[in-house]
């Protein structure tokens, strides 16, 4: 069954509920437009009460990507995922302005939000959490033409961000 999802960011989304929604869209910020790859899982489709809140999460996106950022610098300065992710992509790709930025960060002429204003949102994925309610995450790259590897945040039910993870 074809039904229509209503998102002051996006537009109309016409999707089928049997097996949900997989599309390049253009989500409409304060801070211009946004490309990415907007998933919803057929679980979601399925189900009337999450259905009825994807329009609402999708609106949500700048807020969640502001989430998302601040959690990305929380865990730059720990050493871990981000770091690691960012180092990887100045050591051993040909990527100019990561490679300036990351040294100026190690520096401490840069900023964890300028090393971190270099992820672009690529998909925004809504999908059935644990708990049944409506889950979320932005995947975040560096460079999509050179590399596939993904800096993927997670949010619950309640729009937290829990986790962030390196995939590809």
């Amino acid at each position: 069954m074809q039904v229509t999802i209503h998102s002051e960011l996006v537009g109309p989304l016409s999707l089928d509920t049997d097996s949900g929604f997989a599309d390049a869209v253009t989500i409409r910020t304060p801070n211009g437009a946004v490309p990415v790859w907007l998933g919803i899982f057929e679980g979601v489709s399925q189900n009337g009460k999450l259905l009825g809140e994807t329009g609402g999460l999708i609106d949500a996106f700048p807020e969640l990507v502001g989430k998302a950022r601040k959690l990305l610098v929380e865990d730059l300065g720990t050493g871990t995922q981000v770091a690691q992710f960012v180092e990887f992509h100045s050591d051993e790709l040909d990527l100019p302005e990561v490679r300036k930025v990351h040294e100026e960060y190690r520096n401490q002429r840069a900023t964890a939000e300028a090393l971190v204003a270099l992820l672009d949102p690529k998909a925004f994925v809504l999908s059935v959490g644990e708990g049944g309610g409506l889950e979320s995450w932005i995947d975040f790259t560096l460079s999509p033409d050179v590399s596939d590897q993904l800096l993927v945040v997670r949010f619950d039910s309640d729009r937290h961000a829990t986790r962030i993870s390196w995939e590809s």
